[in-house]
């Protein structure tokens, strides 16, 4: 099993350099990011929490208090954590339109990162983050956890052994009513929903109000790729109008959906809403193929889905699946650590990448490759669903490893 390796890496690394630990700060206390820093510091034994970094003091001291360790450093200014702490590897959990200058940064410091999604809002940020981790040598990975969800796991070995034959079409989609990010009081931290807007409330927006919602798409293009072991390569999506419908004073789309051509040549179909009223599940996932379809439940009381044509007629109803972690597969440390418990395994993945050297799973080329298709996305709705070309981030013969592409 993948976690019995990591385990294995890790108790050999701890013998050979006398228990070292891997020395962590984050920036960003928002929620997620006092969630992450928490996980780290309670369940990721191998690693050790020695600051934390929030220029809105009382989120910062929040996520002081969460952590409970007074040797844990704090500070207001992300550069004087990243010179004055004893690091060796960065959490990057700030607004995603602009937590790829700070990636670099810490880079560039010669620290290891690992950065929450989405990677960045721009195709020019993608090239530096590449660039940065091809330069320095050093590790990054995208925090992306629904890779590691049961069914998504099932449905890569399944897909790698040929029993759903050659995947033609895939579909995924994420709508979740996020009512309550959208507006943030710059002081406090305190966030507010729409219908609590009143005149004289110290409100700014957030990087989420005014963000075209194809662009969050890692959750859905990280497990369907790295269950097609494929790449996104042209791109088209449409859009409803600027303004949300939904939610007054909301500067998003209410829904984007794409179409998106893949390099082993599958067609995938994308959607994205934050702002309608959530009937469906939250997240769907639907795989196509020559010899078999699986689909995840769209509804909580719904059911998983599998048809085989090896052994099933087409007439027959799809079986209802029920896909789980194997016990031996879940490590106790897991147990709790959200998103049904797979929040524990990119956080695991990315120290162990560390002790032993290795390539993260999701390394900055596999990152980018969830980012970019999902920004060139949005501006194909801009562009009435022009089709667009998704570039190829991976060096070979016609970009050198840390060359800019031409």
């Amino acid at each position: 099993m993948i976690w019995g390796r990591i385990n294995n890496g890790i108790k050999k690394f701890e013998k050979e350099n006398n228990m070292k630990k891997v020395k962590i700060g984050f920036v960003g206390m928002g929620h997620r990011g006092i969630h992450l820093a928490d996980l780290y510091h309670t369940h990721i034994k191998d690693c050790q929490v020695v600051a934390l970094c929030e220029w809105i003091k009382p989120l910062l001291e929040d996520g002081a208090t969460r952590l409970g360790d007074p040797a844990i450093k704090t500070y207001t200014d992300y550069s004087t954590m990243i010179k004055e702490a004893d690091l060796d590897a960065v959490g990057v959990f700030s607004d995603a339109d602009t937590q790829a200058d700070l990636v670099c940064e810490a880079l560039y410091a010669g620290k290891h990162v690992t950065c929450e999604v989405p990677l960045t809002f721009t195709i020019e940020d993608c090239w530096k983050v590449v660039l940065a981790v091809e330069k320095t040598g050093l590790k990054f990975q995208l925090s992306e956890q629904t890779r590691y969800w049961p069914q998504i796991r099932a449905w890569r070995k399944m897909v790698s052994e040929g029993k759903l034959g050659k995947i033609l079409f895939v579909e995924g989609q994420y709508f979740h009513n996020c009512d309550g990010l959208y507006w943030q009081n710059p002081v406090t931290g305190v966030f507010y929903k729409n219908s609590e807007l009143k005149e004289g409330l110290n409100v700014r927006k957030t990087w989420r109000n005014g963000m075209p919602p194809i662009i969050y798409l890692p959750h859905e293009l990280s497990p369907l790729l790295s269950i097609l072991d494929d790449r996104v390569v042209r791109v088209s999506c449409m859009s409803t109008r600027p303004k949300s419908y939904c939610l007054e004073n909301v500067d998003m789309p209410d829904f984007e959906a794409a179409i998106m051509y893949t390099e082993k040549d599958t067609v995938m179909r994308l959607a994205c809403s934050f702002t309608v009223p959530r009937y469906y599940h939250g997240h769907w996932y639907h795989i196509w193929g020559t010899k078999g379809v699986v689909e995840s439940n769209r509804a909580a009381k719904d059911k998983m889905r599998m048809w085989l044509a090896d052994s099933m007629k087409e007439s027959d109803n799809p079986q209802d699946m029920e896909w789980k972690f194997d016990p031996d597969d879940l490590p106790k440390e897991a147990i709790g650590s959200g998103h049904g418990n797979a929040d524990y395994f990119p956080a695991a993945s990315f120290i162990e990448s560390i002790i032993n050297d290795t390539t993260p799973p999701m390394d900055v080329y596999e990152s980018v490759e969830t980012a970019a298709p999902a920004i060139l996305a949005s501006i194909s709705a801009e562009q009435n669903g022009k089709c667009l070309e998704v570039p190829d981030f991976r060096p070979g013969a016609k970009r050198k490893v840390g060359c800019e592409p031409k």
